[in-house]
């Protein structure tokens, strides 16, 4: 199914994707959609408020820091090279700490704060990015590496402390309201967008109009629509071809892990506002989740294979599969969705495996 690359046709292109995907992408999507809505049919009537619109608001608001997480996992492995990112929650927890520090701290202002948490996240994928494509070392062993290294210190920056801290008096107990009203604010709030109808009593959050919405196009369009993109794929789908068209191959995948870099200093700005606090362990649970998500989401761990869009269902079907479980099973949900997520990951290769065959197949 492979697309070659030796002979100049790469896997996207300004005509889109080829057929091979594109059957690929279709079918994947589809059966994203089918899950989602069964699941979602299941939850709504065998489990109370689950379709309650304040329930489903407050997973979406939580659906975006994830989802932003499994479009960075997901470009990571399209490179190919055995490429994975295991830190993208530890960089979120250090790049959150980094905003709380520099405003409630230091006192800087929140907004540069907050730009210079983003730019933390993308420095901390490019230290990823430079251990695998300059010094060549495994993108498993490097990112497992960073993923306790970037950990440890979010802790460590304040003695596993949150910030605010109410231990200590002499500092701000808030950050600013404008901040926390970027994670818990609504469209409808602002001014020149007031007319946008609520859904079942609820606005639309912020982040997901604004911003989550926003960079999934983004991240569609340079994947599917530009040079970059195109090399992304010849580089996952078959490196040495790659090299033959005089592709870069270990530029592509540096930017690769500064792209999941940036994202996850997006999501800890996004995350730090929801919460309204930088909480150093805050990300610890979102490495597998990110991954589970790209995965099922039809990327193909071999790289060269997969889309956002299928990224954006899985979301959706991995969010509201926890929220579900949560309010079924109460406090034994904690060992359940762990075991979910799992599950939900060996089928996906197993699922993604199959489609592949059949489709090559009847092509």
């Amino acid at each position: 199914m492979r697309a070659n690359i030796a002979g100049g046709s790469l896997p996207t292109g300004k005509r889109g994707l080829n057929r091979t995907l594109r059957l690929f992408v279709t079918a994947r999507s589809g059966i994203l959609l089918v899950l989602f809505l069964l699941l979602f049919s299941y939850f709504s009537a065998s489990v109370p408020h689950f379709f309650d619109g304040y329930n489903v608001y407050q997973v979406v608001q939580n659906g975006v820091i994830i989802g932003l997480l499994a479009i960075g996992e997901a470009i990571v492995i399209l490179s190919g090279g055995g490429g994975i990112d295991l830190s993208v929650g530890s960089m979120l927890s250090l790049s959150g700490m980094v905003l709380g520090i520099l405003n409630i701290e230091h006192g800087v202002n929140i907004w540069v704060a907050a730009a210079t948490a983003i730019l933390a996240g993308t420095f901390l994928g490019a230290i990823n990015g430079w251990l695998v494509s300059k010094l060549r070392i495994p993108p498993l062993i490097v990112t497992l590496a960073t993923f306790y290294g970037y950990a440890a210190i979010a802790l460590q920056v304040t003695n596993t402390k949150p910030l605010p801290d109410a231990t200590q008096p002499n500092l701000p107990q808030a950050f600013p309201q404008e901040f926390i009203a970027l994670g818990n604010g609504n469209v409808q709030n602002i001014s020149w967008l007031s007319w946008i109808p609520k859904i079942a009593g609820q606005g639309i959050p912020f982040q997901f109009l604004i911003i989550f919405v926003p960079l999934l196009l983004l991240a569609i369009f340079i994947l599917h629509k530009t040079l970059g993109g195109r090399y992304l794929y010849g580089v996952g789908t078959n490196a040495l071809a790659a090299r033959f068209t005089a592709i870069d191959v270990w530029a592509v995948r540096f930017w690769a892990y500064v792209a999941a870099g940036f994202l996850s200093g997006v999501g800890a700005v996004i995350q730090t506002a929801l919460n309204a606090s930088a909480t150093p362990d805050v990300g610890a649970s979102m490495n597998l989740q990110a991954i589970t998500i790209a995965v099922l989401g039809g990327v193909s761990i071999m790289g060269g294979e997969g889309a956002v869009i299928g990224v954006a269902l899985a979301t959706l079907v991995v969010v509201f599969l926890y929220n579900g479980l949560g309010l079924l099973l109460g406090d034994a949900a904690g060992v359940w969705q762990p075991v979910a997520l799992g599950v939900l990951l060996i089928c996906s290769v197993f699922l993604n495996e199959l489609i592949r065959r059949r489709i090559s197949v009847d092509s």
